[in-house]
């Protein structure tokens, strides 16, 4: 055999062995899937055909290794054609017309692929854009629907209390007292800051009178609480925020 350097279509070079005798080819690995057609046109006209016909080998070996070559089967590979690899480094031999036909179908499979991709773009392009927009959407209705229970759940709140009132006990201590107009259990959220919020229970059964004093608390301090009520069913509802300051 004889080493044929050929050429890539993006420019690269690598050799293969080429029998001018039989037109067969012996690849290294992957190099069957880089030689571009016009090349296997240069290795068929390198051939010299003999007059009679060649007995055909029972056994084909590898000819870096001797291992015993295998058909080689696969998605890639038509049924009319016949490849043969080894096992053992991967390489392929290649009839002349298996070789030919291969590469025709390799071409006009990319070629048909190419043409596709330009009217129907890859389903990813199209897929992931429409998932992400109906996330968001999903997400932003999720979140109007959220602000919206929670407002009408501060309306509902606001709209079953009166006489709140918070009177200055200590500078540590402040006491909140409300009325509603039908008997709730009630709490009160509160704290520094709305990253510091504590519940306090009020009235642990249904009452409309409520009242509760806050210990511990620190003097001269801003304090943001509200009002959370809860009737028989177990519906809750949750008044605005307010305020009151410790005195020092």
């Amino acid at each position: 055999m004889q080493k044929i350097a050929v050429s890539t279509n993006q420019g690269g070079r690598f050799e293969v062995d080429h029998c001018g005798f039989c037109g067969g080819t012996w690849f290294d690995p992957y190099e069957i899937n880089r030689i571009p057609f016009h090349e296997i046109i240069t290795l068929a006209n390198l051939t010299v055909l003999p007059k009679k016909k060649v007995t055909e080998l029972k056994k084909h070996l590898c000819p870096g290794d001797n291992h015993p070559l295998e058909p080689f089967q696969g998605d890639a590979v038509p049924k009319n054609v016949k490849l043969l690899w080894c096992k053992k480094c991967l390489g392929i031999w290649a009839a002349q017309k298996d070789l030919w036909e291969f590469k025709k179908h390799q071409d006009e499979t990319v070629s048909a692929y190419d043409v596709g991709s330009k009217f129907f773009p890859a389903l990813s392009v199209v897929f992931v854009p429409v998932v992400t927009f109906l996330f968001l959407l999903a997400t932003t209705f999720t979140t109007i629907t959220s602000l919206q229970q929670a407002q009408d759940e501060r309306i509902h709140a606001e709209s079953r209390i009166s006489d709140i009132k918070t009177d200055q006990i200590s500078g540590n201590a402040v006491s909140i007292s409300f009325k509603t107009q039908i008997p709730f259990i009630s709490s009160a959220i509160l704290g520094p800051s709305s990253l510091e919020m504590e519940e306090f229970i009020i009235s642990d059964s249904p009452s409309p009178d409520h009242n509760i004093v806050l210990t511990g608390l620190k003097p001269r301090t801003r304090y943001l609480f509200r009002l959370k009520l809860r009737d028989g069913q177990n519906n809750s509802f949750v008044t605005d925020l307010k305020y009151f300051t410790t005195s020092p």
